[in-house]
């Protein structure tokens, strides 16, 4: 079990980190399956619960002080210069002269533009604090509300699999039942052309 639980951890701590810093790699589906793997006893809460805030946390604070620290020259440079081509680069810099840290609070919930944003509110130097703070914020919000539908959804998947199993069952019985009936109702509109033999 300790074994498991470990590589389990390490697991989804990878996939948000990696996630966090602009890899193509679904926060949601790393939060999700701690959830189900808090709910099936494969991993202590408390230890899973604290993986997933640091991993968070610390891929987008990596994020956003790598840009801080290279300013506009980021661009030029990967994984910014994918992160923010030109079109997503203007919008962002609108929002966020409209909106300010509103703008990283909202990003967070938002997985094709939020490490986008991260970096891009490093690269126009806000202060640091302001950043974590509307990140934590959301991240409070965001990250236990997946972790629940994941541990929610795990212990209702027995029965889900059950429905699906008796779904398919259903199935497969009408259209045998559909085939039995087609064939019947060919075979009987045959004979009906077949002309009376002679007597």
């Amino acid at each position: 079990m300790d074994a498991l639980e470990h590589g389990s951890v390490v697991f989804v701590f990878a996939w948000l980190a990696l996630g966090g810093l602009g890899a193509p790699l679904p926060e949601d589906v790393a939060l999700l399956a701690a959830g189900a793997m808090i709910e099936r006893g494969a991993v202590s809460p408390i230890v899973m619960v604290v993986a997933v805030i640091l991993a968070v946390l610390g891929g987008d604070a990596t994020l956003f002080f790598g840009a801080r620290r290279l300013g506009p020259a980021a661009l030029a440079r990967k994984p910014f210069k994918s992160l923010l081509p030109p079109e997503r680069r203007a919008r962002l810099e609108r929002a966020f002269a409209r909106h300010g840290g509103w703008v990283v609070f909202v990003a967070r919930h938002v997985a094709g533009v939020r490490a986008a944003a991260f970096a891009m509110a490093g690269i126009a130097g806000m202060q640091p604090r302001k950043f974590l703070a509307a990140d934590a914020a959301a991240a409070c919000i965001g990250v236990p509300v997946m972790m629940y539908l994941g541990y929610a959804g795990s212990q209702h998947a027995d029965d889900v699999r059950a429905a699906l199993h008796g779904v398919q069952h259903g199935i497969l019985l009408v259209v045998v039942a559909a085939a039995a009936g087609y064939w019947i109702l060919r075979r009987a509109r045959t004979r009906g052309h077949v002309a009376p033999s002679p007597r």
